[in-house]
């Protein structure tokens, strides 16, 4: 054997074996403490999530159809939960939140370009549209987090996490938050939190297309249009 096919052969093995370190690498529970990174990689995988999610305060449940295209854009919409919640539409994109209540005939625009920021958040935002975010953070911040083990969540391998939250830094109020995050993209597939707070999604896919009319909202016949404006 010629010298120059050993030297293919040797690179050509070389390669597999970085590729067989990477996948075994990504593919192990990584640690408490290298979690957030390992989220924070996995997500930069995520191109758009599309699913049925189910969202639960106290005894008021809301069931949402959902769409998501980070980091901009966003669309649920609630068709089942209490009379004045059904029918609610939800579209984020680069500059406007738009929030259709059908119950009072009422479509809210606000700038999400100049929205100025509150105590309870940015406004034009949405819960749903920074979840990931919000849980990479707690996880990132609690300095007690354990790794229960793998547990199914929305059909999907998922793994089970719990927290300690500082609720100065993530939306989810003071104590435990379990999560699920899925086991390729770690994208949280379920949330509860001590306050009441639970989300699950029934199924969830990842890195469909969705096409882009999922994104524009014309008000409907009728509706009252009020706009909110922001400041720099």
């Amino acid at each position: 054997m010629q010298r120059s096919q050993l030297i293919s052969i040797a690179a050509a093995i070389g390669i597999v074996a970085v590729l067989v370190g990477f996948y075994f690498f990504n593919s192990r529970t990584p640690s408490a403490a290298e979690l957030p990174d390992r989220m924070a990689g996995a997500l930069e995988g995520v191109t758009t999530v599309q699913g049925r999610v189910d969202v639960t305060q106290g005894t008021v449940t809301l069931e949402q159809e959902f769409w998501s295209q980070p980091p901009t854009f966003m669309r649920a919409e609630v068709d089942k939960g209490p009379a004045g919640f059904q029918g609610t539409i939800v579209v984020l994109d680069e500059k406007e939140a738009w929030v259709y209540v059908p119950s009072l005939g009422l479509v809210t625009v606000a700038d999400r370009e100049n929205a100025p920021t509150a105590d309870s958040g940015r406004a034009g935002t949405s819960y749903l549209e920074t979840l990931a975010a919000d849980v990479e953070a707690a996880l990132r911040t609690s300095k007690d987090v354990q790794i229960i083990g793998d547990e199914e969540a929305a059909g999907r391998p998922a793994l089970r996490v719990q927290l300690f939250v500082n609720p100065a830094d993530t939306p989810f109020g003071a104590g435990q938050l379990t999560v699920w995050l899925d086991k390729r993209f770690y994208y949280p597939l379920a949330v509860e939190g001590d306050n009441g707070f639970r989300l699950r999604f029934q199924f969830a896919r990842f890195n469909q297309e969705i096409d882009s009319a999922t994104w524009v909202f014309v008000p409907p016949p009728g509706a009252t249009v009020r706009r909110v404006e922001g400041s720099q």
